[in-house]
């Protein structure tokens, strides 16, 4: 990286770098063989999978940095398409628990799989310490960010995946 280039620069190449490589590997693939599944569902469904409590709508909203209405709207779909199952907490009716369905289970898969393909390729010669380094940079990074525009960011991104439907 160059010293006149900005680091923001850098970030939205790696990002497109790596939106571009999604497209070329099996991930777009994972995403074809089912066709009402984008990636902020598989984001979704690996929270969900890999959270240790039950998971609410509003557990969503706050992992994602997302309004009510758009996790809302996320769930609904992801309930329509087979990928999520939501059910009654016994102890507040007004609350519905996320569960991951069989077939989440096996778009999940899917996904993990690619996942695990595209971060071999990209972090192929970084060291652990390297990537220790990164993922606690970009973590600041974000906390730094999150002032309240984040949610709106996010919420655009996935009404803009949903138009790409």
């Amino acid at each position: 990286m160059g010293s006149d280039r900005e680091i923001g620069y850098e970030i939205r190449v790696l990002n497109n770098t790596i939106r571009n490589s999604i497209n070329s590997m099996k991930l777009n693939k994972a995403i074809e063989s089912n066709p009402h599944t984008t990636r902020l569902h598989a984001w979704v469904i690996g929270f969900v999978f890999h959270s240790k409590n039950p998971v609410y709508q509003k557990d969503i909203e706050t992992e994602f940095q997302i309004k009510r209405s758009t996790a809302s709207t996320l769930l609904a779909s992801m309930e329509k398409n087979g990928l999520i199952a939501k059910t009654a907490d016994a102890a507040d009716l007004r609350r519905n628990k996320v569960q991951i369905t069989e077939k989440g289970k096996e778009a999940l898969a899917a996904f993990q799989a690619a996942c695990n393909d595209l971060d071999d390729k990209m972090f192929h010669n970084l060291s652990d310490t390297e990537r220790g380094q990164l993922d606690a940079l970009l973590s600041r990074m974000i906390d730094n960010l999150l002032d309240g525009r984040g949610e709106a960011e996010i919420a655009k991104a996935f009404e803009m995946e949903r138009a790409s439907m």
